[in-house]
Formats: C-alpha cells, structure tokens, sequence
C-alpha cells in the first residue's frame, strides 16, 4: 500500500530523484502529441489510460463545466491514493486479464487482448514520464540541470517514443480490420455526428432503467477513444446519463460501463430510428436542472424532474397526447415553431434528443445510409 506521495529512486548511475507515486496520465497511445493536445481538442482521460475524450471549442457553459470536473477527476488526491482508489496498472491489468478469461466473444476478445497487451508498455511509458519530472525538479531547486542530468533526460524521452512506436503493431486499428474504401465512406458518419455533437442541447430518456421514475437529463457527445484502438478519423462517443458511453465504429458499437466491463453490438444488429417531436409544448415534469425552480413534489433529490407515466406519451418521451392532438389540429393554422429530433435504439433501449432537429436527422440518415452500402 502507498503511503507517501513521494519515493526516492535510483534513474540512472549516480543519479538518484523523488518520483511521484501518484498515478500520472499520459498521450501514451493515444494519438501524436501535436494532434492530441490541438489539432484534435484537448484529450481528457476518463477512468483509465487509452481511454477518454477530445475536448471540442463550445460556448455552452455546461459543457465547459462537465469538461472541468473531469479535468479535476485527474488531479492527484492523496486520500484516493493511501485507500487505493487511484489507477493502478498492476490492478488493471489483473481486471482486463480477468475479463479476458471470462469473454466467450471473440470481437470481445480481440479488443481485451490488445488492450492488455498496451498496458504494460503504457505503465514504463508513465513511469519513464514521472522520471523526467522528477530529473527537471532538480533543476527547479538548483536553477539549471547539468549536462548528465540533460543527458538522462533525453534518454527517457527516447526509450518512450520507441515504445510509442512499438504500441502501433499491437494496438487494434480500426483501418486495419475494415476495406479502405468501407473506411473511407464512415466519413459520412463522422461528419454529421460532430455537427450533432455541436448541439446547444442533447438529452437522455432514463425510462428504459426505472419505468416508475423516468428522469430526462443533460448529456454530451464528443469525439473519443476506447482502450486505445486507434481510428483516423475519430470514434463518435455518445454519452447516457447512467454512465455508459457508446463508441461508433465502423462495424461495431462498444457500449461502455469502463475499460473492461462494456459489450459489442455489430452496427447491422442496430436499428436506429429517427422522428420529430414537437417542443414547443415540452412537459415541465421532464425537465433536468436547467428548468426554471423545481417542483419539491414531483422532483428528485438531484433537482431533476420526472413524469411517471412514460406510456402515456406515445409520439415520444417530450410531449403528453393532449399536445399531439392540439398539433394535429391546428397544423393548418399554425406552423410549428420548434421540434427536437428523437434518436431511438431498440435493441440498446436507447432514447436520446437534440435540440438541433436538422443535425439530428442528418446523423441518423447518414447512419443508416452508411449501414445499406
């Protein structure tokens, strides 16, 4: 068990230096670092190494506040650290060999498998980061590093991009495991996914996980990675609000409770369906916290509010049938000022809404037109 945030070790001959016993997250694997720290958005970690998000450039001030508390998820806590609740390799590596005895799935499988394969590398690439650290602190308390130190230095960097390039022949990449020209067309899929992903307001329906207490909360999509598959052109991370992330391949959707407990689904196996739904008459009873002040009798203890009778409405989780019947009648007299598009998939028991109605659409048309090639 760690005690002290703090160890003193030997790095090189004659050279010894206090190394973090924090958990530090990296690049490693993830992409070069130009790209990941600008091209790309700035990449978070979430939960383990290889697997997170890119932040994208938003004026909504919740998003930037979801981005901040994950950010500060990954500051070193010592209380976390002495109660073993930090990440830890040797613990993870035990968890994804663990998962990978158990998987009778061979998609499953191959995806474990590489990840165990990564982790060690990604653990002496952390280690080899937090050594560097500590060498450039001795030059913070004596003002300058000598040449020795300068030149231990750079061989750490250097055993860490071999490594970075070594992570390439075992890692899984996505362009690898599908025809170039099936790649290529996913574009169409990514494209109108990060037009969605851009929308000022995207929700979850919870009424697949409590039929009695349906809540209807705030989430985000971005661009993401999962265990450190590679893919050019970015993976598609829809978000619920129980905590599953859903990554989209060209082939497959990994739904996600973390780096070792999550499920493929084969994209032809996926139905995804698209309709409008009315918003002009939204039910105040589904409203998440950027409602106006909440109704002490009808909301949660998180300040969510919720309807209890999802069957009631049939044309979709916004709006009651008085609401679909009002519209139907007065659609020769009125033009419907706004609607939300409803993305909905059976077989995951999946709802989510957009605010952007058009970008919506467009994902989900792009999806199944990409699926009917």
């Amino acid at each position: 068990m760690k005690i002290l945030p703090m160890k003193r070790m030997t790095v090189a001959k004659g050279l010894k230096v206090w190394v973090s016993n924090h958990y530090v997250p990296t690049l490693f694997g993830i992409r070069g670092h130009y790209e990941s720290s600008y091209k790309s958005g700035q990449y978070v970690e979430t939960g383990a190494p290889g697997t997170g998000f890119f932040v994208r450039n938003s004026s909504s001030h919740a998003y930037k506040n979801y981005c901040k508390m994950q950010r500060q998820k990954l500051i070193p806590n010592y209380l976390e650290m002495v109660r073993g609740e930090e990440f830890d390799f040797d613990r993870e590596m035990d968890r994804a060999n663990q998962a990978l005895r158990e998987t009778k799935n061979e998609d499953k499988a191959r995806v474990l498998e590489s990840y165990v394969n990564v982790l060690p590398l990604a653990k002496e690439a952390e280690m080899g980061e937090k050594i560097i650290q500590g060498i450039k602190d001795l030059g913070h308390r004596r003002h300058k590093l000598t040449s020795y130190q300068s030149h231990v230095i750079s061989s750490y960097k250097s055993r860490i991009a071999r490594l970075g390039h070594d992570v390439r022949d075992i890692q899984l990449s996505v362009a690898k495991l599908c025809d170039e020209e099936r790649y290529q067309r996913f574009a169409d899929v990514v494209i109108p996914f990060t037009e969605l992903a851009a929308s000022h307001r995207i929700w979850h329906s919870r009424e697949a996980y409590d039929k009695l207490d349906s809540a209807f909360e705030q989430v985000y999509f971005d661009m993401g990675i999962f265990d450190f598959i590679q893919a050019p052109l970015m993976t598609p991370l829809m978000r619920d609000s129980i905590g599953q992330r859903f990554f989209l391949y060209p082939d497959y959707i990994v739904v996600s409770r973390d780096s070792v407990d999550f499920d493929l689904y084969s994209l032809q196996d996926v139905t995804f369906l698209f309709r409008e739904v009315p918003y002009d008459m939204i039910s105040s009873m589904v409203l998440s916290s950027y409602a106006d002040a909440p109704d002490e009798s009808s909301s949660s203890p998180s300040g969510h509010r919720h309807h209890r009778n999802y069957d009631d409405f049939g044309s979709g989780l916004l709006v009651s049938k008085d609401t679909v019947a009002t519209n139907e009648m007065e659609k020769e007299n009125r033009m419907r000022e706004r609607v939300v598009g409803e993305l909905f998939m059976p077989e995951l028991k999946t709802r989510f809404y957009a605010r952007d109605m058009h970008a919506m659409k467009h994902f989900v048309t792009a999806l199944n037109n990409y699926k009917n090639l």
